[in-house]
């Protein structure tokens, strides 16, 4: 019964939100059952709401820790699944949780660029180092979901589903830090790829064949 509330209390702040903020996934189908980390651009503070219109249920994301002071913002973070996590000093307790998160089956959405873009440009940004360790360590693929442009108020924009990849060859593997930068690599070069399908669905008018 409890989660029953849970979700339909989800519901209504995603319906508010698409109301105001509408959007079209495009590639949804690209989206595997099951436990996966979704990496994406970032924005705005509402993204991981509007990133709950991908897949409402059973997804989570990280939270810098600073938005909980606010307690006008608990409830809220946590209906939409946010897992609070200290970005400038080694956070075990948290990271723990959205490996397990993923373990679990559920979808975790990370921002590789570590923080909101604000450069007027909508060309992905250097990613940050710690995106790729929570799929190696659960041992889950990576979607690659990409925002078209900021959202804005009552203004439609699109999210794109990239098709998902693993690096399954290196789970069983001690890596080092050299490792995790040149995974990092690959990492914004499979989002790179999936903004340009993204622009070129949206701004070439192909986003109807790509439900």
């Amino acid at each position: 019964m409890a989660k029953k509330i849970k979700y339909a209390g989800k519901r209504v702040l995603l319906a508010i939100f698409i109301f105001f903020y509408p959007v079209k996934v495009l590639g949804k189908k690209n989206l595997p059952d099951g436990g996966a980390l979704i990496v994406s651009n970032h924005f705005s503070a509402i993204d991981p709401a509007i990133m709950h219109r991908v897949y409402y249920k059973d997804i989570y994301f990280l939270a810098k820790k600073e938005i909980y002071e606010k307690k006008i913002w608990h409830g809220i973070l946590n209906r939409l699944g946010a897992i609070p996590i200290d970005r400038e000093n080694v956070d075990l307790p948290s990271m723990m949780k959205a490996i397990r998160t993923l373990k679990e089956g559920h979808k975790l959405v990370v921002y590789p660029e570590g923080t909101r873009n604000k450069t007027g440009s909508n060309e992905i940004q250097e990613v940050k180092a710690g995106a790729v360790l929570f799929s190696i360590k659960a041992k889950k693929p990576i979607v690659p979901v990409i925002a078209y442009k900021k959202s804005k108020l009552f203004r439609r924009t699109y999210l794109y589903v990239g098709e998902p990849f693993e690096f399954s060859e290196f789970y069983d593997k001690k890596l080092t830090g050299q490792d995790y930068k040149e995974l990092d690599v690959v990492l914004k070069e499979k989002m790179v790829e999936a903004r340009k399908t993204l622009i070129d669905l949206v701004e070439n008018g192909n986003n109807r064949s790509k439900k």
